[in-house]
């Protein structure tokens, strides 16, 4: 209750202060000119501060080219511009991906790729490994993590894996940044965001925020969840070669024991800390020459008869030239992984061309270790083809949190070929996997037992069509091999239909911003795995449909989304049922100064 007054308190102050940095000073009493003469002087000065870029930390973790196809970005603009509320919705873009979304938003929503269950994920925070904490040490569930702290979010694909950097907050402008957000829904959802970022010409930073969540149950279930995340920073960064970044993120849950028709969740309290530190040096303004970054972590989780911190701390080392580029990262921590090393480089001899390599070797405790190494590369061929392959071959420990959890085999293949031009791309891939004994669930006690996958084959295909500027309609569709294995659909299909305008005759370039899009996913019936006495636990066929409406005013916008319009009963995981029309209505706010 203290933390949701707090964050009330924030999101009311925000606008206040951009109003009060912006504001006109009070004239003195019989001084009116010279009033005026200092309020235009105050505003030059201002719009001055929009303009003035002051140096950030360079991004640590993703450096280097890599091929077109292996890595999709979503900035800040990008993120609010998608609906989407969770990592997850996201993660949803990539072809191939299956959610098991345990109901609406606020229950966990735990990723299958590739057959791999939780193993198939993994995040990066600030260049830095997000482990599991708490209850599931299993694998990071992405609807726990706020992503209204985030700023950036890059995904890079492996044939069975899916790597996730986040990126938080960097301001690079000398005039403040604040900005505010404001949504309900039905059942009283409610979702609050407020950020304030300050940069000063000496090179200090700081920054601070708040993203707050509340979603009651629907209909007859219970389980209420909360969250509230928040984020604290602290930089000094006088120019581009040398700095100190110091932050706090900070993620409190709360979700009661949730039951559906058929189905229940266990309970979700506690409290994971964040704190990060980072000391760089080198580089250029380019972004070229040789860096050093020192690194240190404590990430921590306490309630629920749990208490986990993981101290962890090292070096990381990167080089890059015109055409080459490289990097190293060492970690050691207290416990699980007690020893991460992982070197990656990239070469561009020309254009058209990108090959990449990169190799990783994890001390685990108990004696396993996991151990890879693995290549990719794109070539840009005539008639606007693109073709590209990716392979690893190594060991690896599913979750390094179990002392039974053993070393498998990694051995994976894929190859595309995409074709693209302004009104048309299509694109396909084949890979395949080697035989893998996932990790169940923890959030999904119905599906303890998570059966072998088989060495499998996966087809993957995807495109767009745009017969107009304003009017995209894009789409994939992923088929496992026969017979399919179990923990995702055999077939699995999304599509989505864009109408977006700028009105560019009627209004300056981006004064006005008008989103209408519609999508839809579907999928085959298959198996999602097996309970307690080794029955498959079935996934019926289902199809859902989610709208989304955005209007923009400069920095101003309304939003209204809504999911599950057509009221499909058959869940994403038996038991569990999506609302009908669970989305929510609110708005955005953006100031500098």
């Amino acid at each position: 209750m203290r933390t949701s007054v707090a964050l009330t308190f924030l999101l009311l102050l925000a606008p206040a202060v951009a109003e009060a940095q912006v504001g006109t000073p009070r004239p003195a009493k019989g001084d009116s000119g010279r009033a005026s003469a200092d309020s235009g002087q105050s505003y030059q000065t201002l719009m001055a501060d929009t303009r003035t870029r002051v140096p950030v930390a360079p991004q640590l973790g993703a450096e280097g080219p890599v091929p077109a196809s292996a890595r999709m970005v979503f900035t800040r603009d990008s993120i609010d511009w998608a609906g989407a509320l969770t990592l997850s919705d996201l993660l949803a873009r990539v072809p191939g991906t299956y959610l098991l979304r345990a109901g609406g938003v606020g229950r966990p929503e735990p990723l299958n790729f590739a057959g791999r269950g939780a193993a198939s994920l993994e995040v990066m925070l600030d260049g830095m490994p997000y482990r599991p904490l708490g209850p599931d040490s299993v694998g990071v569930d992405p609807a726990d993590i706020p992503l209204g702290v985030v700023d950036r979010v890059e995904i890079e694909r492996w044939p069975s894996t899916l790597r996730v950097y986040l990126y938080t907050r960097a301001h690079d402008r000398l005039a403040a940044r604040s900005s505010i957000a404001l949504a309900a829904g039905p059942d009283k959802l409610a979702h609050y965001e407020a950020f304030l970022e300050r940069r000063f010409k000496a090179g200090f930073g700081v920054g601070a925020g708040g993203d707050y969540l509340k979603v009651p149950p629907h209909g007859a279930a219970t389980g209420t969840f909360e969250r509230t995340g928040y984020w604290l920073e602290a930089s000094f960064n006088p120019d581009v070669s040398h700095g100190l970044v110091l932050e706090y993120l900070g993620n409190a849950l709360n979700r009661d024991e949730f039951t559906d028709v058929a189905a229940a969740g266990p309970r979700l309290e506690g409290r994971r800390g964040e704190l990060r530190a980072r000391a760089f040096i080198g580089g250029k303004a380019d972004g070229t020459g040789l860096r050093l970054d020192l690194l240190g972590s404590r990430s921590a989780f306490d309630s629920m008869a749990v208490s986990q911190t993981i101290w962890s701390g090292g070096a990381a080392l990167t080089y890059r030239a015109p055409i080459v580029s490289a990097s190293a990262m060492a970690l050691l921590a207290n416990q699980w992984t007690s020893l991460d090393l992982s070197a990656r480089a990239s070469w561009t001899p020309t254009a058209l061309l990108v090959v990449q390599a990169e190799g990783a070797y994890r001390r685990h405790d108990g004696g396993r270790n996991t151990r890879w190494a693995g290549a990719r590369a794109g070539l840009e061929l005539p008639a606007n083809l693109e073709l590209s392959a990716s392979a690893r071959a190594g060991k690896q420990v599913a979750a390094p949190a179990i002392p039974t959890s053993p070393e498998q085999d990694v051995r994976e293949i894929e190859g595309a070929l995409a074709w693209s031009t302004r009104r048309i791309g299509v694109d396909g891939r084949i890979a395949r996997t080697a035989a893998f004994a996932p990790p169940a669930y923890q959030e999904l006690p119905g599906i303890p037992v998570m059966p072998d996958v088989p060495a499998s084959t996966w087809l993957s295909a995807g495109g767009y069509l745009r017969p107009l500027d304003w009017i995209t309609v894009r789409g994939w569709y992923a088929q496992a091999s026969s017979p399919a294995p179990p923990g995702l659909p055999p077939r699995h299909w999304s599509m989505t239909g864009t109408i977006r305008t700028r009105l560019l005759r009627t209004f300056r370039s981006g004064a006005f911003d008008l989103k209408l899009e519609l999508g839809y996913e579907g999928w085959r019936p298959g198996s999602l795995g097996e309970d307690d006495t080794e029955v498959a636990v079935p996934l019926a066929e289902a199809h859902y449909v989610r709208s989304l409406v955005q209007v923009a005013i400069e920095s101003f916008s309304i939003f209204w989304e809504s999911r599950n319009l057509t009221g499909e009963t058959a869940g994403y995981v038996p038991g569990y049922q999506v609302p009908k029309f669970s989305g929510m209505f609110g708005v955005r706010w953006g100031f500098m100064n």
